[in-house]
C-alpha cells in the first residue's frame, strides 16, 4: 500500500515547542478579531504507528451543535491498532468504544438525528461502518453494513447529506477508485461507480488516493491526488476535481487542477463549496521529494489555495506560503486557511488574494512537533460553531523514535 506521505511530511513539519498544560485558553479568532475566545485541550497521549488525523482528505471531527466527537488510533504496529472515540461537551474529553482491527485511521460523520457514524479500513477486507444507537452515544454502536460488491477499501472517505452517506475508496490490486452511496434510511447500497480505473504496471502509475468528497444540494464534488510512484517513491503529480450532477452515473466535470513533475508533489489537502456555490481547493504544490529539481519557470514550491471562477469554469491559483498540512475553516462570512505550524491566512477570492493573520494559538500550548491537522467541514454533516474547531497532533522528541509519544489536540470554541 502507498502509505509513504506522512514519514516526509513529518519531516517538513519539524517545528519543535515548548510543553504546556493540557489546557489552554487563547483570546480571540483567527482573523485576529476580539471573537469567540478558544480553549487548546489535550484529548489523550500514547503510542500509536501513524496520527489518528493521518488520511486528512476525510473528516475527523464533527460537531453535532452540543459535542465534538473524534477518535484515536493507539498501537505500535498497523496489525495490532485499535481505535478509540472521544466526546468533549465542554469540560474534557471522554473516552468511548473501542474498536479492533483498524488499519487505516477512523473517519466520521454525524447525521441529522445527531448519531455518529464511523467508518475504517481492514487489512484485505471490505470496510466497517458504525451508527451510534441513539443520538450523541459514544459507547453502543450498531453496525452498518459494508457495500455488498466491495472487496476491499482502503484511503476511503466519507461525507453525508441529508440521508445519504457517500464513500469514496480504492481497491486493490489495481487502485482504481470506486464511488457509492449508503441511503441511511432503506439502508441499501448503490452499485459502485468507477471513478478511476487503476494502473499499476508501469510508471507513471495512475492511483487515484485521497479522496476528497463535498456533496452539495446540486450533486457531489470529489477530489483526489495521483500516486504516479506509489510503494516507491510515494509522490502525489496531479490533483483532480470532478463533479457530479445529483444522482448522475458520470462526472459533468472532470478536470485536473495541478501537476508536477514525478518526484515532486502535487497533494489536494482540503476542499469547500460555500454557500454560494464557488469551489475552493487547497493543495500542495510542486514539493521537491526526488530526482531533477524543479525545471525553470514553474511555480513555486508551496501551500496554494486555488478557487474556480464561476464565469470562466476556470481555475485561479495563489501561492499561500511553504508547504504544510492545512486545512479551510468558515469563520461566518470568511474564509481562512488554518496550517499545522499555526499560521493563518484569511482569503478573498475575488480579488484573488490572501492575507496573513494572527497566529491561532499561542505557541507554547501545544508540547511537542506539530504534525497533521484537521479541521471541522460541513460536509460532515456539522453544525457550523461560532469559532474556530480543529484536531491536531504532535509527537514529544525523544532519542528512541520508536517510543516517541503522540498527543491529541482540540482547538475548539470556549463556551
Amino acid at each position: 500500500m502507498i502509505l509513504g506521505l506522512h514519514h516526509f511530511l513529518f519531516m517538513m513539519l519539524a517545528l519543535t515547542v515548548t510543553c504546556s498544560p493540557a489546557v489552554s485558553e487563547v483570546p480571540g479568532d483567527a482573523a485576529g478579531n476580539t471573537a469567540t475566545p478558544i480553549r487548546v485541550v489535550e484529548i489523550d497521549r500514547g503510542h500509536s504507528w501513524v496520527s489518528p488525523y493521518w488520511g486528512y482528505n476525510a473528516p475527523k471531527l464533527v460537531f453535532d451543535g452540543r459535542a465534538y466527537y473524534t477518535a484515536g488510533l493507539w498501537g505500535a504496529k498497523p496489525e495490532s491498532a485499535e481505535a478509540l472515540l472521544y466526546k468533549y461537551e465542554g469540560a474534557t474529553w471522554r473516552k468511548g468504544a473501542q474498536l479492533s482491527n483498524v488499519y487505516q485511521p477512523i473517519t466520521m460523520v454525524v447525521d441529522r438525528a445527531g448519531r455518529l457514524i464511523i467508518a475504517h479500513t481492514e487489512q484485505s477486507a471490505p470496510l466497517r461502518i458504525y451508527r451510534s444507537i441513539t443520538p450523541g452515544d459514544i459507547v453502543d454502536l450498531e453496525r452498518l453494513p459494508s457495500p455488498p460488491d466491495m472487496e476491499n477499501a482502503y484511503y476511503i472517505s466519507i461525507a453525508i447529506q441529508n440521508e445519504v452517506l457517500f464513500l469514496a475508496y480504492i481497491s486493490t490490486p489495481n487502485y482504481s477508485m470506486f464511488l457509492q452511496a449508503l441511503n441511511l434510511t432503506s439502508l441499501q447500497w448503490t452499485p459502485s461507480r468507477l471513478v478511476c480505473q487503476g494502473q499499476t504496471e508501469k510508471k507513471p502509475k495512475t492511483a487515484w488516493t485521497y479522496p476528497i468528497l463535498y456533496p452539495t444540494e446540486e450533486g457531489l464534488h470529489l477530489v483526489a491526488s495521483n500516486s504516479p510512484d506509489g510503494g516507491e517513491g510515494n509522490t502525489y503529480n496531479q490533483v483532480w476535481h470532478l463533479f457530479y450532477v445529483k444522482d448522475a452515473a458520470e462526472p459533468s466535470v472532470c478536470e485536473m487542477v495541478a501537476d508536477s513533475p514525478v518526484g515532486h508533489n502535487a497533494f489536494a489537502m482540503d476542499f469547500l463549496a460555500d454557500k454560494q456555490g464557488r469551489c475552493h481547493l487547497l493543495f500542495n504544490w510542486n514539493q521537491h521529494v526526488y530526482g531533477d529539481p524543479l525545471p525553470a519557470g514553474m511555480s513555486e514550491a508551496g501551500l496554494y489555495y486555488a478557487w474556480r471562477d464561476p464565469a470562466t469554469e476556470k481555475w485561479r491559483e495563489t501561492r499561500l506560503g511553504p508547504v504544510s498540512t492545512a486545512g479551510f475553516l468558515e469563520l461566518g462570512e470568511e474564509l481562512v486557511v488554518v496550517t499545522a505550524q499555526n499560521g493563518i491566512y484569511r482569503l478573498n477570492s475575488r480579488e484573488q488574494n490572501s492575507e496573513t493573520g494572527t497566529t491561532l494559538w499561542e505557541p507554547d500550548s501545544i508540547a511537542g512537533i506539530p504534525g497533521f491537522i484537521d479541521t471541522l467541514s460541513r460536509a460532515s454533516g456539522s453544525v457550523s460553531p461560532e469559532g474556530v474547531a480543529l484536531v491536531m497532533d504532535s509527537l514529544l522528541p525523544d532519542e528512541r523514535e520508536q517510543s516517541q509519544t503522540r498527543i491529541l489536540w482540540s482547538v475548539i470554541p470556549e463556551k
